[in-house]
């Protein structure tokens, strides 16, 4: 059966115009960079609104879970868990664990990483398992990572620790008061 000559004229046309296309595309001059910004500030255009409102929700649910404090920071909340709310003396033993997993099962929705940081004051130990503030701190920031993956389901990926002993102090250790500011544990939660 022979092609009828509408449909070569039509076969012609259809490889003019690929080649045509072809030309085009090869001679124009791609800028991937451009592209990217264009990508990243669209992203950041449309997703800003909802990481700020997910922020507000997360502050003040966290805010509302007795003797846990959170403020914002930039893209970041700061919870500050007090060593009295956790722990006993010199222990890493987690002893009041409701509160905990209460903020817990708060965290357990939110996107983003999740770092905890253990700080002691600066009394060196004297007795128990921890030869120094700095295995204390450490161990703290672990067993709460431990258990907010452990019980309360939270992704082990998104978590981390560490340990900052005394280096990082938020009140002076020469009174009483300051020490026990001092002892604490953080949670940074970074929603980006």
């Amino acid at each position: 059966m022979r092609p009828r000559t509408w449909q070569m004229s039509f076969i012609d046309l259809l490889t003019i115009l690929l080649t045509f296309f072809i030309l085009l595309a090869s001679m124009s001059n791609i800028n991937m960079d451009r592209i990217r910004e264009a990508s990243l500030a669209a992203v950041e255009a449309f997703g800003t609104k909802k990481t700020d409102d997910q922020q507000v929700e997360l502050l003040q649910s966290i805010n509302a879970v007795g003797g846990i404090k959170a403020q914002a920071s930039g893209k970041n909340i700061y919870v500050v868990l007090p060593d009295s709310l956790l722990y006993g003396s010199g222990s890493a033993d987690i002893i009041h664990k409701d509160a905990l997993k209460t903020l817990g099962d708060k965290l357990k929705a939110t996107g983003g990483t999740i770092k905890v940081e253990g700080h002691t004051d600066n009394v060196p130990i004297a007795r128990g398992p921890f030869s120094s503030n700095w295995e204390l701190s450490t161990q703290r920031a672990v067993n709460v990572v431990k258990f907010l993956a452990d019980e309360c389901g939270i992704d082990p990926a998104k978590l981390s620790a560490a340990g900052y002993a005394d280096s990082r102090s938020i009140a002076s250790n020469d009174t009483s008061e300051g020490r026990a500011l001092n002892r604490r544990v953080n949670i940074i939660i970074s929603l980006q």
